[in-house]
């Protein structure tokens, strides 16, 4: 059997190899797993691995940890499912692939490929109280959205806060959200947003200067952007432009609902839309291509407007 685990959903990808490896070794026992890195092996010893009987277990798991960084293994991948021993169940795990690439392709191809994309930001929110209610929590709609306001939709980050608010207690209300989780930089990402749709280019290189200072990351950066875009958006479409109306309607906060109408107040929806496309178009790259990501996100911001 062969399973790949891949996308670009760090959480979601982490968690489903965590459950294929607890569920393999509590079936054939904790000696039946064994995992192989990319930068400690070549393509003979994995060859040697997958296609050798299993000693001491019944049945084995051989986990590959980004084989495609071997040039031999990413070309010969389809020879490479044939020589797989009949009591080897081997896991390809690749956090990142080109989609364009022949190897990408050839592990489509397999029954049991997943692929972890990453969550919108509304839908994090709904995983958020999900995961609460999972966990024998209770938490409002509304709260939820407010934890992801507050740390960014970084979804390991999230799982931490929420697993610390629980051991504080099983509801989860607004009072305990504010007393005991980080408020993210996110007033210094609607600075930078509304200097960048004024124009002021100065303003824009001196507030991402600052950040890289606190050596604040280009892809936190990114995030919190599209985050601050998904709340426009959410707000724009409320068709309102009264502050308790939105909060009302939508479950933002006030604080986030009166700084985005100050920005909206700024653009139209076409032009609102136009930036929405080009950050996600940047995104995407910055999460599939080699390119300099505090550069590409300068650019973007320097010509927003």
């Amino acid at each position: 059997m062969i399973y790949v685990i891949t996308g670009k959903n760090d959480f979601l990808r982490t968690e489903s190899l965590k459950q294929k490896i607890s569920d393999f070794s509590k079936k054939h026992g904790e000696l039946s797993i064994e995992k192989i890195s990319s930068d400690k092996a070549d393509y003979k010893s994995i060859i040697s691995a997958i296609s050798s009987l299993p000693f001491l277990v019944d049945r084995k798991m051989i986990i590959l940890e980004e084989p495609g960084q071997i040039k031999e293994f990413a070309e010969a991948i389809d020879e490479v499912f044939g020589l797989v021993s009949d009591n080897i169940d081997v896991l390809i795990y690749e956090p990142r692939i080109d989609k364009r690439s022949s190897y990408y392709k050839s592990l489509k191809k397999i029954k049991n490929f997943t692929e972890y994309s990453e969550l919108r930001p509304n839908e994090i929110s709904r995983w958020a109280e999900q995961y609460v209610k999972q966990n024998n929590g209770k938490i409002s709609s509304a709260n939820a959205f407010k934890i992801v306001d507050r740390v960014g939709s970084n979804q390991m980050l999230i799982k931490n806060e929420i697993d610390k608010l629980l051991l504080y207690g099983q509801e989860i209300s607004t009072d305990t959200i504010e007393g005991m989780t980080d408020q993210i930089p996110r007033s210094t990402i609607f600075q930078l947003l509304d200097n960048s749709l004024r124009g002021n280019k100065r303003a824009v290189i001196e507030i991402y200067e600052q950040q890289k200072k606190l050596k604040v990351e280009a892809m936190q950066i990114m995030s919190l952007l599209i985050w601050q875009l998904h709340i426009l958006a959410i707000i724009k479409t409320s068709q309102s432009t009264s502050t308790n109306e939105i909060v009302s309607l939508t479950g933002l906060s006030p604080f986030s609902v009166e700084n985005g109408l100050k920005l909206l107040r700024q653009i139209n929806f076409a032009q609102l839309s136009s930036i929405i496309d080009r950050t996600l178009e940047l995104d995407i790259k910055m999460k599939t291509v080699a390119i300099n990501p505090d550069e590409s996100l300068m650019v973007l911001l320097l010509t927003i407007n």
